[in-house]
């Protein structure tokens, strides 16, 4: 688990393919503490098991089904991406539960990096229940707070600390991204969902032909 507060930022030296796996080798000025061989690591808000560590080198193994369904698959070297170590709990959490399981790529459709820094992403009519004005959104693991919610977008304000230590900076309209919506609106969604169908279920003629009455 995650908070969406990003660490550092790092830079992709490789990427090869073996088989169904996929191989990435990231560089990181810093190396982290935490930061071990079988730890869990965000990578553009994916969750990532760490198989190696050499010196500024941290490596993971992808498997197909991750690397086909996240913007992984748009990679290249020299790309920079965003790293999280996993949630440590400690008196105070910044952020809001980021799981690293992507529920969607989607594209910028347009980002302001000047005055009144923000982000437009593209979004899906299905995506619309999870989308709450103020509410909170992982893209490309960053947490960030819904500003706006229009018909066919979303748009997300950014602090400039943030698009000063993210991937952000390097972003641009069109360029695909990682999307989490949030996991408490998912679980709400379900819920009622559930209530919905049991309701239905429980009607007088379900009941009558089941022969409870």
């Amino acid at each position: 688990m995650f908070t969406g507060i990003i660490e550092q930022t790092g830079i992709i030296k490789n990427l090869s393919k073996k088989k169904d796996i996929y191989r990435l080798d990231i560089y990181i000025k810093k190396n982290l503490d935490s930061i071990k061989a079988g730890s869990s690591v965000s990578i553009n808000g994916v969750c990532l098991t760490v198989v190696d560590l050499r010196k500024n080198h941290v490596i993971f193994d992808i498997m197909k089904e991750t690397f086909l369904n996240t913007s992984f698959r748009h990679l290249k070297n020299n790309d920079v991406v965003n790293i999280e170590s996993s949630l440590k709990w400690a008196p105070r959490i910044d952020g809001h539960f980021v799981l690293g399981h992507i529920d969607r790529i989607q594209r910028i459709k347009s980002i302001e990096k000047h005055t009144r820094p923000y982000i437009d992403v593209t979004l899906a009519p299905d995506d619309k229940i999870y989308i709450v004005k103020k509410g909170s959104i992982a893209i490309d693991g960053i947490s960030l707070t819904i500003g706006e919610v229009y018909k066919d977008k979303v748009r997300a304000y950014i602090i400039p600390y943030t698009l000063k230590n993210t991937n952000l900076k390097y972003k641009k309209k069109g360029d695909p991204v990682n999307i989490e919506f949030d996991i408490l609106g998912k679980y709400i969604h379900n819920s009622l969902l559930y209530k919905r169908d049991i309701k239905l279920v429980l009607t007088k003629e379900s009941l009558k032909k089941n022969g409870f009455i």
